[in-house]
């Protein structure tokens, strides 16, 4: 049986990168997907991947950070589906700067797609979840969140705040039957991080444990296990798909390549 058979879900951002791919999990999993982005035409084209493989999904062309706009992502999804099960905050941008060049426009951009369009979405999507008595709430963070990262202070503090966020909500909607988590993703192969990718002066792979860049699917499949029925144990935490980035990178010979161990012998 197909793990989110029955369920609605909403995902933020799944025009593209790790939103497009945890769009086409879900559908492939059995739920109806509605793909909300502001760009509509990408939007778009996740729903025709989607339909071509035989699944449900509505585009909604929308911006995050405009309650107006959440509250009609809401509508338009109950008149389609009727209900909301699943809702994934993944749109998200970054802004890099040194921190004297960050402006007080940059600041509040980077609050308000990355951490108030978190809470303006969950607040349209909960009263769905709430008369159904069951509902999951997965909020996209980053490894930004958990430690310092140069020229990032506004996207640090903001992907701060969505884990407490998380936290915090997780509380309010015990007894609800509504569980809210995290996932924060490390260094993963998508459009956002385009310019990294092709920089030969980062090695985010060779920082990792396993060694490797993530994909898209990655952070797919642990969204799938949280919108599911097999995390209902599971509210108020955050599954860090990094590939052990945070437990220590490797770089300056912390870590030693695969094999290395072996050739020192």
């Amino acid at each position: 049986m197909k793990r989110l058979a029955g369920k609605t879900s909403i995902v933020t951002g799944g025009g593209s990168g790790a939103g497009r791919a945890i769009a086409l999990e879900f559908a492939a999993e059995g739920a109806n997907v509605a793909v909300a982005d502001r760009d509509a035409p990408a939007a778009a084209e996740t729903v025709a991947m989607i339909d071509a493989r035989g699944g449900a999904g509505l585009a909604v062309p929308m911006d995050v950070t405009r309650r107006v706009d959440t509250l009609r992502m809401r509508d338009e999804v109950l008149a389609r589906f009727g209900r909301i099960d699943v809702l994934v905050n993944n749109a998200g941008a970054r802004c890099i700067k040194g921190f004297l060049e960050h402006t007080e426009d940059d600041w509040h951009r980077m609050i308000d797609i990355n951490l108030t369009g978190h809470f303006l979405c969950a607040q349209a999507a909960l009263p769905s979840m709430l008369e159904q008595g069951k509902g999951k709430i997965i909020c996209v963070a980053s490894i930004a969140g958990h430690v310092g990262r140069p020229d990032r202070a506004a996207y640090c503090a903001a992907k701060a705040g969505v884990l407490g966020l998380v936290r915090a909500l997780a509380m309010d909607m015990r007894g609800t039957g509504i569980c809210v988590n995290a996932i924060s993703p490390g260094s993963i192969a998508t459009p956002l991080n385009e310019a990294a990718a092709t920089d030969s002066n980062v090695d985010w792979g060779g920082e990792t444990v396993v060694g490797r860049w993530g994909r898209p699917e990655d952070v797919a499949h642990a969204a799938v296990f949280l919108a599911s029925d097999e995390s209902d144990y599971m509210t108020g935490t955050d599954l860090a798909v990094e590939g052990g980035w945070l437990i220590g990178r490797a770089r300056d010979g912390e870590i030693p390549r695969p094999g290395a161990q072996l050739r020192r012998q």
